[in-house]
């Protein structure tokens, strides 16, 4: 083998290795942050205050939702880029206030079970204090955020869940989003 064709290889091979790696860089880092975040809810719930995951974080678990299926998404403080990589983000509403709980979320990721669901399906959303409500679907639209802004209902027996849309895109950052919203179940 020539001594081109072996530093050829051995650069392929170094670049392999350093995607390798960073791959499970990455990988490593969501699964250790959704543990964090798992503690930081569970010891909110244990002492009734917000908890950090880390200390650095600007943002702390609010509620935690689960899906049909039996997911369990851990809802962040906040809709901020930050946030929203580790998690959906609360955009309003919530414990206490008179407007529906409205989440957001990344179509590709923690949202992504949303083409799943279907009218008639039951979510369920915990909160900071311990309690509960549930709720069913009884709509899912598509509206485009350019000609139609979102508009939070002063309803706090609603949950609206929202994401990109469409849920395939190639590209991030359309006009179109996809809104759930369910109502509570007395």
């Amino acid at each position: 083998m020539t001594r081109l064709k072996r530093g050829l290889l051995a650069l392929s091979l170094a670049g392999f290795l350093g995607l390798a790696g960073w791959a499970s860089w990455l990988d490593g880092k969501a699964w250790l942050a959704q543990h964090l975040i798992a503690h930081a809810w569970q010891t909110t719930l244990e002492q009734g205050a917000p908890q950090r995951p880390w200390p650095w974080a600007d943002t702390w678990p609010v509620a935690r939702l689960t899906t049909p299926d039996g997911a369990i998404l851990y809802v962040l403080e906040s809709t901020s880029g930050e946030a929203l990589a580790f998690g959906p983000g609360r955009l309003a509403g919530g414990t206490g206030s008179n407007q529906a709980l409205t989440l957001a979320g990344h179509r590709d990721t923690h949202f992504a079970f949303l083409k799943t669901l279907n009218t008639g399906d039951t979510l369920n959303v915990q909160f900071t204090d311990g309690s509960q409500q549930h709720f069913q679907i009884s709509r899912q639209q598509v509206i485009n955020s350019q000609q139609h802004p979102l508009h939070i209902p002063r309803d706090n027996q609603q949950l609206i869940l929202i994401t990109c849309y469409p849920f395939g895109a190639l590209t991030p950052g359309g006009p179109l989003r996809y809104v759930v919203t369910a109502q509570s179940k007395a």
